[in-house]
């Protein structure tokens, strides 16, 4: 029987590598060009063990070179356990071969590029430092080659990387919709019809149809690499309980076995080993690489579980990176048991702001007057007064608290601001104690501000309610 028909998951890996084989995932052009300069100045004859230093400083130009040169050695026939190992394979390939493979800026893929990346693509760039770094500590401590485990671990995060960049609608779906008990390979695998791992081996795993011993026994020293890179994996996803459900549980895991294996100060050895493999990452994308020495996961993990009581993550989620770390930020010095002036002003002054709002009040009722007085401005108000409002039926704040949902005003078209909407809705669960009035940009896509614009709201209005107190 035909091959090609009776196997679906084939031709749909086969299609995957037309798909991604040439465009791969961002190169760091600033890495290449420091590369190509000491190719010139002759440094890596002087020192080789210099060019595999540089190679592992970007995950794309690593993996790409290693593919490349799998190809290469198989046409010269260079010995299976060579072509299995990249280290190795990187070492027979030495200056000149390298060299040959970077001189040519059209053989090279151009297609995407470090600073035009999205935040979830570029976390998956942070995600493989930490867990390629852990591998590496980790084989040292094992008696292993911890070149070796970096090599492994990078290798293993190749699939992962190439669907970030060339699945990006899927990926970002699939990691943004992550539920409790659910695996981000085996979800990918559900949409694509194959796993990242499997479509990492079929790129970087050289076809070996003749039984070699010394490829048999790279094989099995793989498998005591994975186990390591596992742990490395779930170090890497409890950075990020925001997005891993399983945040929690793999943070114990990876703890637990990096205490027993390295000590007391595994996480700092981690940290310091990821920064040196990550540094041209952190200066190339100073803005959003983020610093590796800020790793943290119990802090993080701490930080969501605050959050979590009252900005569920499907809500957080679709925010904006930036504010998602802001209120990160604003989380981790809250106590929770008393008010803080200095996370009312950041919410009000800095976050609000920064999220899109062009301003906005908030309205507190006065029971004495029953009316809602405007107790706090927020950047310039355009569509309404922010005087006094009596609790009369007609005013969109007074109508906002009787609603269950937001209340949102477009401006009209006799008002100079008419591209902004005003959205309302209460304060307080239990007791309505007043209302979050807040003006923002409605033109373009109406779809876009209902999913961002009023889900940004929420979030900006459960984080004034907590900031406050208020049940």
């Amino acid at each position: 029987m035909n091959k090609f028909k009776a196997d679906p998951s084939e031709r749909r890996i086969d299609r995957a590598l037309q798909h991604v084989l040439k465009p791969w995932f961002p190169i760091n052009q600033d890495v290449l060009a420091s590369v190509r300069k000491r190719f010139a100045a002759g440094d890596y004859h002087k020192d080789p063990a210099e060019l595999l230093k540089d190679l592992k400083s970007d995950f794309a130009l690593f993996t790409l070179v290693v593919k490349e040169l799998i190809q290469v050695g198989k046409a010269e026939n260079v010995p299976g356990a060579t072509l299995h190992n990249p280290i190795e394979l990187i070492k027979w390939g030495g200056p000149d071969r390298i060299r040959e493979l970077l001189s040519n800026d059209k053989k090279l893929p151009a297609t995407h590029s470090l600073h035009w990346s999205e935040p979830f693509q570029i976390s998956r760039l942070r995600e493989t430092a930490i867990s390629a770094s852990t591998a590496s500590i980790l084989s040292e401590k094992k008696n292993l080659d911890p070149e070796m485990g970096f090599a492994r671990g990078v290798v293993r995060d190749i699939g992962l990387n190439l669907i970030a960049w060339n699945y990006p609608t899927l990926y970002s779906k699939v990691i943004e919709g992550l539920q409790p008990g659910q695996n981000l390979d085996e979800e990918l695998s559900k949409e694509l019809g194959f796993t990242p791992t499997l479509l990492a081996m079929r790129i970087m795993r050289p076809d070996s149809e003749v039984s070699d011993p010394q490829v048999e026994e790279i094989e099995r020293q793989w498998n005591l690499y994975d186990d390591l890179c596992e742990i490395g994996e779930a170090l890497a996803r409890a950075e990020h309980p925001e997005t891993y459900p399983s945040a929690e549980n793999d943070w114990q895991k990876a703890q637990a076995f990096l205490h027993q294996t390295v000590g007391q100060d595994a996480v700092q050895l981690v940290k310091d080993r990821a920064q040196q493999h990550s540094k041209s990452y952190e200066k190339s994308l100073p803005n959003s690489f983020g610093a590796v020495a800020a790793f943290n996961p119990e802090r993080n993990i701490k930080v969501h579980k605050k959050i979590a009581r009252v900005i569920d993550d499907s809500i957080l989620r679709q925010c904006p990176h930036h504010v998602q770390s802001a209120l990160q930020d604003l989380y981790a010095d809250m106590d929770g048991e008393t008010v803080s002036r200095s996370a009312v002003e950041t919410l009000i002054k800095r976050i609000i702001p920064a999220a899109g709002f062009t301003g906005g009040c908030v309205f507190v009722i006065d029971p004495s007057t029953s009316s809602l007085k405007p107790r706090t401005v927020i950047g310039h108000v355009t569509l309404r007064s922010t005087k006094d409002v009596t609790l009369d039926p007609g005013d969109h704040a007074v109508e906002a608290l009787s609603k269950p949902d937001p209340v949102v005003v477009e401006a009209k078209e006799d008002l100079s601001a008419d591209a902004l909407a005003g959205i309302y809705r209460a304060l307080g669960e239990q007791r309505k104690v007043g209302v979050l009035y807040l003006e923002s940009p409605a033109g373009g896509d109406p779809s876009q501000f209902k999913d961002k614009t009023l889900v940004t709201f929420e979030a900006m209005r459960r984080a004034l309610s907590d900031v406050l107190l208020l049940q």
